[in-house]
């Protein structure tokens, strides 16, 4: 069979299975249920790729190509597509080039989409055409793969497919994968509310629709990103931050409705009992659980103030016995400043020396009575404490 008969046998059977896929590309074009439905408009599709031949059929090896493409995006999974590919691959056995050229048609479908990116199939038919000195081969393949677009924005997305050809009259199998840039121009949204939903943020809270879980809430609410009401309390209180008037209570404090601190009504003393050996401003070890209660008081009522007190027993010189309570008073401000972390100018500590007995100087017992430390809180409190 001569060259030309040969060409006409091909393009006969070319013009049929064109017709064919673009019709079903038509056909389809409106059935968007089974795939996902995209943006309408006009593609344009620049790529590079590498071909693997069948160099035993084909005489050739593999290659780099370029190509490009252009099409239509239907309203719905289908897209088709013309392409142009050209690369020179190396005749085998040779150090020669051959040119090598395709056009083909193709039909595109989309499906399982994602926030950015969205996989395809692809398939369609073409011809081929390898030409090396004054001579030339040209064959009708048919070539399927699948694919993968990543949207930049709403115009521009990275491409990459890898994809199957089979040659007619060779018979010969080539591999190719491609990865390009594809450019949506002209396009208009699907209409659909799968499209639209994408990007549109109703209740204007910074949460797109489609993931929306609470799509009534006010612009002004803090969300979490299922776009509900955050329930903020930055001071730890119990209060909201909407509702709390005093945001910068400290964390346990007890607080009122209002988020602000609760105070006492009433001064309340607490009796440490921090009793010290004879001439001694040393705390014994069994009074720091005292001194830990009067701690978390004030903790909990970070407004209240406490005055330390110091006091002996009468043995001494009463100079002698000012100074050493003095000293016991300080200690325990000490503890309760260094320790336990209470703001030192909360805490007064003041030494009263012998005067104020509480026991019998007279008796061992009733002196060590005397030699003792005592705590006066004072605060306000305006509603009862639970």
């Amino acid at each position: 069979m001569d060259h030309n008969n040969n060409q006409s046998k091909k393009i006969s059977t070319l013009k049929p299975l064109a017709l064919a896929v673009a019709s079903a590309a038509l056909i389809a074009a409106p059935l968007s249920n089974a795939g996902d439905v995209q943006d309408s408009g006009f593609t344009l599709t620049p790529s590079v790729g590498y071909i693997t031949h069948d160099s035993n059929r084909q005489g050739v090896e593999d290659t780099a190509s370029m190509s490009l493409a252009g099409g239509y995006q239907f309203n719905s999974p289908w897209a088709v597509e013309l392409a142009y590919l050209t690369s020179e691959p190396e005749i085998s056995g040779t150090n020669l080039d051959a040119d090598s050229d395709q056009l083909r048609l193709d039909a595109l479908y989309h499906f399982g989409k994602g926030e950015k990116a969205q996989p395809y199939a692809v398939f369609g038919l073409g011809e081929s055409d390898i030409k090396s000195g004054g001579s030339s081969f040209d064959d009708v393949f048919v070539n399927a793969g699948l694919g993968l677009k990543y949207a930049f924005n709403d115009v521009v997305s990275l491409r990459t497919d890898v994809r199957a050809i089979q040659q007619k009259d060779s018979d010969a199998f080539q591999a190719a994968v491609n990865l390009g840039v594809s450019f949506l121009l002209g396009g208009k949204s699907s209409g659909t509310s799968t499209t639209k939903d994408d990007n549109k943020d109703s209740d204007r809270d910074g949460v797109l629709d489609r993931v929306d879980a609470c799509p009534g809430t006010d612009q002004n609410t803090p969300v979490d990103t299922s776009g509900c009401p955050l329930v903020l309390d930055a001071d730890g209180d119990g209060v909201q931050d909407k509702n709390d008037i005093c945001p910068d209570t400290k964390a346990g404090a007890k607080v009122d409705g209002r988020g602000c601190y609760m105070t006492l009504k009433e001064d309340v003393t607490v009796a440490l009992n921090v009793n010290f050996a004879n001439n001694s401003d040393v705390i014994v070890s069994e009074s720091n659980a005292k001194i830990l209660e009067l701690a978390s008081f004030m903790k909990q009522f970070p407004m209240s103030k406490v005055e330390i007190k110091g006091h002996t027993d009468d043995r001494g010189a009463a100079s002698y016995n000012k100074n050493l309570s003095q000293l016991r008073a300080n200690a325990v401000k000490k503890v309760l400043v260094e320790k336990h972390g209470i703001d030192a100018n909360r805490v007064t500590a003041i030494g009263y020396g012998e005067v104020q007995p509480i026991a019998d100087n007279n008796t061992a017992a009733g002196r060590a009575s005397n030699r003792r430390v005592e705590a006066q809180v004072s605060a306000t409190v305006e509603k009862t404490i639970q």
